[in-house]
């Protein structure tokens, strides 16, 4: 079967639903190919953090802000990792994306924008969610993108996978080849093909090579995220870029030791929102990092180089008593009740070295590392120049939980020029196929570091500008605005 569409879109989630919106009020064949049984993608997963310099917002509540204030951001939290060109096109168009989505009823939280939060702050508050997060977006795009699909202007079909990319003997895409879940093929011919099919961290194998080796250790990613868009692009004579940006959260409680497993706990590390009682041990039971390191860009840095991307918290009984949750919501009974029952990630015993050895640390180092802190707790000069040290680690019985370090996205994507298409190694486009989103790979937007909604918004934006300027081959190509 063969039909003849003006654009092709391959995935129905943050890029690919507003591309399909806007590519709809200028055509009626578009047609928008998804693995999965429903539309969404990622956004039944994600926070929905998105920023933007110069929303309506913003001056709504007084904050002054540009473009150029927010690259510089990016560039200042990334080192300089992150792509000025593809994270300046996405920062130039942010602030009418975000205009966009609150004109069709998306509301941030009352109190944003914010500076940030999890992430390493922003010099401006340009910072916003939703109360129900990635779903909050997916709650406004859905009834827009479903009219259209009712009206026919656009053609949906789940369950369907792009298996392989059609090229002309220039080696232009000019169509795709899709495969349903019931097996049967099609082929759909296009002027045009956008790969907006999110990431690979669901694909455990593709996850390990692109991340130097780490397995992904979080079983928290949407599960079409198998990187058929990487695989395509690739497929079809493109490059891919990002690999030495591969960065993780500073750690979590998992449910269980299998790999990948579920999260189960998320520990408050953030020093501005709980001063840590605890030390962190390595899996040499050595401290690595003074606790109390007010960037969580340097703690999640450090980590990197820790064995495992792991550690363990230590403390005593007497902290877990009088300090301030550790986990939002759990209470220190349950932390105790986990450690007695022996719980996966959770160990109590009588002393330091019997403590080390149900959690795997060295015990003559363990009791180093403790004794050497609570010299430096007594006399408020610590070895790694922690200045928050409210109690030693004296009074029996001892704890401690390990944690893992995580990311819940994909580092490397597609190498794209500034109209947004594939490139070539040498830098020439494979006319007629762009990719946006997390296709794209977080590593071009943010280098190696988060920096707050460059994930979400660029998959916006990159999609909404896509749909309203991508032609059929020939394509002049899309500019960044004047702002």
């Amino acid at each position: 079967m063969s039909q003849d569409w003006d654009v092709i879109i391959i995935g129905a989630g943050t890029a690919g639903l507003p591309a399909a919106i806007f590519a709809a009020e200028r055509s009626d064949r578009i047609l928008v190919l998804d693995a999965a049984p429903e539309i969404g993608g990622t956004l039944h997963l994600s926070s929905g953090q998105m920023s933007g310099a110069g929303t309506r917002l913003q001056k709504e509540k007084g904050y002054e802000d540009s473009p150029a204030q927010h690259i510089e951001d990016i560039m200042r939290i990334s080192k300089n990792t992150a792509d000025r060109e593809i994270a300046g096109l996405a920062v130039d168009n942010a602030a009418e994306t975000l205009d966009w989505i609150e004109s069709i009823n998306f509301r941030p939280l009352p109190e944003h924008p914010v500076k940030g939060q999890a992430h390493e702050p922003y010099s401006v508050n340009r910072y916003v969610w939703g109360e129900s997060k990635g779903k909050a977006i997916l709650a406004v795009l859905r009834p827009l993108f479903e009219k259209l699909v009712k009206s026919g202007k656009v053609t949906l079909k789940l369950n369907t996978r792009a298996s392989e990319l059609v090229q002309n003997s220039n080696g232009a895409i000019t169509g795709v080849i899709a495969q349903s879940r019931s097996g049967s093929t099609e082929t759909h011919m296009a002027g045009a093909v956008l790969i907006a099919a999110g990431g690979y961290v669901a694909n455990g194998a593709m996850y390990k090579e692109l991340s130097g080796g780490h397995p992904a250790y979080g079983d928290h990613s949407y599960p079409y995220c198998i990187g058929d868009g990487l695989k395509l692009g690739l497929d079809a004579g493109g490059t891919a870029w990002g690999h030495k940006n591969y960065l993780t959260s500073f750690g979590c409680v998992m449910q269980s030791y299998d790999v990948p497993s579920k999260v189960r706990w998320r520990q408050i590390h953030w020093p501005e929102r709980r001063m840590p009682w605890e030390i962190y041990v390595n899996a040499h039971g050595k401290r690595f990092i003074r606790e109390d390191e007010p960037s969580v860009d340097v703690r999640e840095h450090t980590i990197q180089d820790q064995p495992g991307l792991r550690h363990w918290i230590v403390f005593d009984s007497e902290t877990l008593r009088e300090a301030p949750a550790l986990f939002a919501d759990v209470s220190a009974s349950d932390i105790q009740s986990a450690a007695e029952k022996g719980e996966p990630m959770f160990y109590v015993a009588g002393s330091i070295a019997a403590l080390a050895e149900k959690a795997g640390l060295p015990a003559t180092t363990l009791e180093e590392t403790v004794n050497s802190y609570n010299i430096g707790q007594a006399s408020e000069k610590d070895s790694f120049g922690r200045e928050i040290m409210p109690r030693p680690i004296t009074d029996g019985p001892f704890y401690a939980i390990r944690s893992q370090a995580m990311s819940v996205s994909s580092t490397v994507g597609l190498k794209v020029n500034t109209n947004l298409e594939v490139v070539r190694g040498d830098g020439s486009p494979v006319i007629g196929l762009y990719a946006a989103g997390e296709s794209l790979g977080q590593g071009a937007m943010m280098g190696s570091s988060f920096c707050g909604g460059m994930l979400v918004t660029p998959a916006l934006t990159f999609g909404k500008m896509l749909g309203q300027r991508l032609l059929p081959i020939g394509d002049p190509g899309l500019s960044r605005s004047d702002n």
